[in-house]
């Protein structure tokens, strides 16, 4: 159910001009509609990491040797990398969408905030470090 809604919402971002790689640079591919292109990559990415959780887990619980799981955390650690990726590339398209976390489901948002982050305070960094800029 949900590889179909995901290829359906694929399709659609094809139609609009946008093309999802699923590998390379994608700073070509977010183009358009930056922010629906990342909410699709990350949908796929958030659906691999979990397969990959399970995968661990699956090992885990059957006893795996160090050499089968350390084989899978660092797969785990790669995909971790691609994300970091995805996220780059979608916040050259859109920072605004990044920074917002309207991509995070209510709760992870909800935790964000009870535990500091703001986007606010990205301003107030930046005018920290902006200030003895403009005194010279």
């Amino acid at each position: 159910m949900k590889l179909t809604q995901l290829e359906q919402e694929l399709q659609r971002a094809r139609q609009q001009g946008i093309y999802v790689s699923s590998s390379g640079d994608q700073s070509q591919s977010m183009s358009g509609n930056g922010a629906l292109a990342f909410d699709v990559e990350y949908a796929r990415w958030l659906e691999e990491h979990n397969r990959r959780t399970n995968e661990l887990r699956g090992a885990v619980s059957s006893h795996a040797g160090d050499g089968e799981l350390r084989i899978i955390v660092d797969g785990i650690l790669a995909h971790y990398d691609d994300l970091f990726k995805i996220k780059g590339d979608a916040a050259k398209a859109d920072v605004f969408h990044i920074l917002s976390g309207m991509w995070k489901t209510p709760a992870e948002r909800c935790c964000m905030w009870i535990g500091g982050f703001r986007p606010s305070l990205l301003l107030k960094l930046l005018v920290m470090q902006l200030e003895p800029l403009t005194e010279q």
